[in-house]
């Protein structure tokens, strides 16, 4: 069965969106407790692992270089979730945030 990327793509392009709303919107509770991070970490974690098997799939086939961009942005957004997740349990641990320096960031 020949596996539709666009139509894959677009459903974790939302989905990631979605949880990245409901992350930025957790993180930014001021009495969020370590063991909630901890959770919210671990359900990112989870997430990007998904997705990683996703582009392990893309990375089997012949796929339109758009698309690989299109899933190259999706697992930034993973990645992005899972830095604020980490550096929020950091924190929470008492532990500098992770930086990364400016021209990796650029």
């Amino acid at each position: 069965m020949a596996i539709d990327w666009v139509l894959t793509l677009q459903e974790q392009a939302e989905f990631a969106k979605q949880i990245a709303d409901d992350v930025t919107r957790t993180l930014e509770i001021a009495d969020l407790s370590t063991a909630q991070a901890v959770r919210l970490y671990r359900v990112v974690e989870q997430g990007a692992q998904t997705f990683d098997r996703i582009l392990d799939e893309m990375d089997q086939h012949d796929i339109d270089d758009d698309l690989v961009g299109a899933a190259e942005t999706i697992a930034d957004i993973w990645t992005n979730l899972s830095v604020a997740t980490a550096n929020k349990l950091r924190v929470k641990q008492g532990l500098a945030p992770i930086e990364f320096p400016p021209e990796l960031t650029e």
